[in-house]
């Protein structure tokens, strides 16, 4: 059974897989590159909760959610998005 990182890891790709398309193809229609940086994947992933409705994981979000700071958040996600661009 993974552990609470691995399970906030993996929630933060599904959420990425779910609405990085969408993204990515608004990006392209606003006349704009469709790449992204690391941080801003990160941000976008983190913003709505989108994690809730992607992440297939309640318990991983819970405990997301509920970590200290902004920072622990950050911390928690940030190896599951290892490249420094994104795009297609």
């Amino acid at each position: 059974m993974p552990n609470m990182k691995e399970r906030i890891e993996v929630m933060a790709q599904r959420t990425w897989q779910s609405i990085g398309s969408d993204i990515l193809a608004s990006l392209e229609e606003s006349g704009m590159p469709a790449i992204m940086g690391r941080d801003e994947v990160i941000e976008v992933v983190c913003d709505a909760n989108y994690m809730q409705t992607y992440g297939c994981d309640k318990e991983a979000y819970k405990f997301w959610t509920n970590l200290p700071t902004f920072d622990a958040k950050m911390e928690a996600i940030k190896s599951a998005f290892p490249h420094q661009r994104y795009g297609w």
